[in-house]
């Protein structure tokens, strides 16, 4: 079959973006092609200076005067408060999309949009949409910065065909996270990241994002990165499950750079062309596309509309694009082309692979160097004498991580947003809930589950067995969200009952709670001998009332009379309001351990032994910023009323909260307290009971890579640690919380490497 002919292709173009820009408030008429009109500006706030530093918070007001102490609550609010040189910070959560952005900075002031964690920020569809972009900025010298944009769970109102658009000139959209636009309902016309030259823009670049999951399966007017403005650079981005071209060069696009970019799984990998003009009339010319892996595609480059002369196409890597690898015109073409499979460390066409390059990959050192960007994906530093293809250069001296999920089970489950619960759970055909997976689970069952965004308050009470466990399993870490519904009936997000099962890799969020009853717990299982393992698990019971119903992050329960259950390598955050004694980080009553997990900002406790607890193991943990940060204590008891006993804490770093770590109620005289950090805890560091003292005790600042009680942090280790090597050998878990391994052992959740 055949790529569409040229003059199709312009017929679909010109529908795509002239639906697109007419929803975006385009020309006078909405018609592409019209005389662009010029940004509508905000009204006048009254504001006598422009801030230099911006805040937004979930728990801001638009009322407010935008400081760190008294955020906004919209990053519209905030972007009528900018002028040139603002900074606006977005705190973690999320936040409704459909919003429009006007303001310009300058060539030496830029204004920068920055989710003060990466992906932290998360634009989600509002509950009634009346746009069909997510973010829609007009401003020109704008930085979008580290944001999420996530359409998978969509509403009611106008659909989302567009993640992040820019119309203005010299803009940066770089680091975000971009799916599921467009990927459910009808064919739509747009595509994950815009750059537009209908509102006259020009050098607009799109770098290090990661974008898949645009359109819904054989639509031809939905891409990855659709690109018109002139001199615009695409660099350093991991595309794919695209529904027509992963980047996509039109209109009024020339001299644009391709480079170094990740693509596969989609119709086509990248189109070069020009046409239905919005400004100029010439072609695409002076373009290069270099130094791209475009694998596992229908076509991989090819060449439509009015192109010149002098396009370049080199040092790519082309495999298995099912149709052809280049179709180029004017004679054109390709050169040092790599014809080999790239070499992956993991790769799986739908998502939640690894997209590094293992040992001995094609794409080493097989890069044009002069075409490179100095970093890569990750911002690792290309090597001036070796340069790699693709967006990811390859690090020789850093030990690939251990994957997040590699049990081999004989049965296999999938859930998708864009699935059904009447159908029978296949790959091609997935189930909708969770809820109803695990009706249809057995023993030696992994269920696998989809980005996106799905409703939590349900519960699970299949079990597996000693031999054949059960596994709940994000496709991606953290790419699987679970969200309040719109009316909550259940105070928990995921509540188990099930034995021998493992929760793994989602991303629990409270932080937009609807009608309802409000979420108190996160993930809690009353089964035994489970795992909780590399979960997000925050803002839980962030803005209810404190009262002594309780609750937590990760509740681990032997009410139902459950035993050994594992809490490994989460990160669990802002839980409970401030000072609430009975909200808790990682509560656990029962045996087992908990190890490698990052804890911060909770109510009471970060980590809290009571009722039945004993025979626990907490090891190489980070707990911060809360009111304690280790409870080791018994009572209120269910069943056994000994306390809590043989108790190992070691290895971890306590820092920052309250009160360190402390016994409460019963204890034994058999825990072990040895090679911690308990450092700046305000009222005291350690208060043990039964005469226990603890042993090799480090008291310094453990020096966090960043650390704010408050805003993000980064606890990575410095170099100069205390923490590092400091560590005990005897219970301490082989690897890290990113599966590094451990060696020699430090303290805390993350290996200094």
């Amino acid at each position: 079959m055949k790529l569409r002919n040229t003059s199709t292709l312009s017929l679909l173009i010109t529908a795509a973006l002239g639906s697109l820009l007419s929803a975006c408030g385009g020309g006078a008429d909405g018609a592409a092609g019209s005389s662009a009109q010029a940004p509508t500006q905000f009204a006048s706030i009254g504001t006598s200076a422009t801030l230099t530093d911006i805040y937004v918070s979930t728990s801001g007001a638009d009322t407010n005067a935008g400081t760190s102490s008294a955020p906004l609550k919209t990053i519209s609010r905030a972007a009528q408060l900018a002028g040139p040189g603002s900074t606006i910070h977005v705190a973690a959560g999320t936040y409704a999309g459909g919003f429009q952005t006007t303001v310009s900075g300058t060539a030496t002031a830029r204004i920068r949009f920055v989710s003060d964690k990466k992906w932290g920020a998360r634009i989600v569809p509002p509950a009634n949409s009346s746009t069909a972009a997510a973010w829609d900025n007009r401003g020109s010298y704008v930085d979008i910065d580290g944001f999420e944009v996530d359409g998978s769970a969509v509403q009611s109102g106008t659909p989302w065909s567009t993640g992040i658009y820019t119309g203005g000139g010299n803009d940066v959209i770089k680091n975000n996270h971009v799916h599921h636009i467009g990927a459910s309902g009808s064919c739509l016309s747009g595509g994950g990241i815009g750059a537009d030259s209908y509102y006259k823009g020009t050098n607009n670049d799109v770098y290090a994002n990661l974008v898949h999951d645009i359109g819904v399966a054989g639509c031809q007017t939905m891409f990855g990165m659709y690109v018109s403005t002139p001199d615009s650079d695409v660099k350093n981005n991991l595309i794919y499950a695209v529904s027509d071209a992963a980047v996509q060069l039109w209109h009024d696009a020339t001299r644009a750079k391709v480079v170094n970019n990740t693509i596969f799984n989609a119709n086509i990998g990248v189109l070069v062309g020009s046409g239905d003009y919005y400004s100029t009339s010439g072609p695409n010319d002076y373009s290069t596309v270099s130094n791209n892996i475009i694998v596992d595609n229908r076509y991989g480059v090819v060449e439509r509309g009015a192109t010149g002369t002098h396009n370049v196409y080199r040092n790519n890597l082309m495999n298995q694009n099912a149709m052809l690898d280049f179709q180029l015109q004017n004679g054109l073409t390709a050169s040092a082309t790599v014809s080999a499979a790239p070499g992956f460390i993991n790769y799986v066409r739908t998502g939640g692979g690894d997209y590094h390059l293992a040992t001995g990959s094609a794409a080493i050192g097989r890069a044009y160097s002069a075409d490179a960007p100095s970093t890569d994906l990750d911002g690792v530093t290309r090597s001036s004498t070796t340069v790699d293809i693709g967006a990811y250069q390859y690090v020789a001296s850093a030990q690939p991580p251990e994957p997040a999920f590699s049990a081999v089970t004989a049965y296999h489950l999938y859930v998708a947003t864009t699935g059904s619960d009447s159908n029978p759970g296949t790959a091609s055909a997935p189930l909708k809930t969770i809820a109803r997976a695990a009706a249809l689970a057995k023993p030696d069952t992994t269920v696998h589950v989809a980005p996106g965004t799905y409703y939590g308050g349900f519960k699970t009470t299949t079990s597996g067995t000693a031999t054949a466990r059960i596994y709940y399993v994000s496709s991606t870490k953290w790419g699987a969200r679970i969200v309040p519904p719109a009316s909550s009936s259940n105070d928990t997000a995921w509540d188990n009952r099930g034995n021998y099962v493992e929760i793994n890799g989602f991303d629990i969020d409270g932080s937009s709670p609807q009608g309802g009853t409000p979420w108190l717990h996160g993930i809690y299982t009353g089964g035994s001998y489970g795992k909780i393992k590399g979960n997000h698990v925050h803002h839980i019971a962030t803005n209810v009332a404190c009262t002594s119903a309780g609750g937590s992050a990760i509740g681990i329960d032997s009410y139902y009379h459950g035993v050994a259950t594992d809490v490994i390598n989460n990160t669990v955050h802002d839980i409970g309001t401030a000072g609430c004694a009975y909200i808790q980080g990682i509560y656990m009553s029962t045996t087992g351990s908990i190890q490698n997990n990052v804890v911060y900002r909770v109510g009471q406790a970060a980590i809290h032994l009571w009722h039945d607890a004993s025979d626990v193991l907490i090891a190489n943990n980070t707990v911060t910023s809360s009111t304690f940060g280790i409870i080791v204590g018994g009572g209120d008891f269910y069943y056994d009323t000994s306390g809590a006993d043989n108790v190992r804490v070691t290895n971890n770093i306590v820092f920052d909260n309250k009160y360190g770590i402390s016994e409460q109620g019963t204890t034994g005289i058999h825990n072990v307290y040895t090679n911690n950090l308990v450092y700046q805890n305000a009222s005291y560091n350690l208060s043990l009971r039964n005469g226990l003292s603890a042993k090799s005790t480090v008291s310094a600042d453990p020096q966090f890579s960043t650390y704010s009680r408050t805003g993000s942090a980064d606890y990575h280790l410095k170099s100069t640690s205390p923490a590092i090597g400091t560590g005990s050998t005897t219970l301490a878990p082989t690897t890290d919380i990113d599966g590094y391994q451990r060696t020699p052992i430090g303290l805390g959740a993350y290996q200094y490497r």
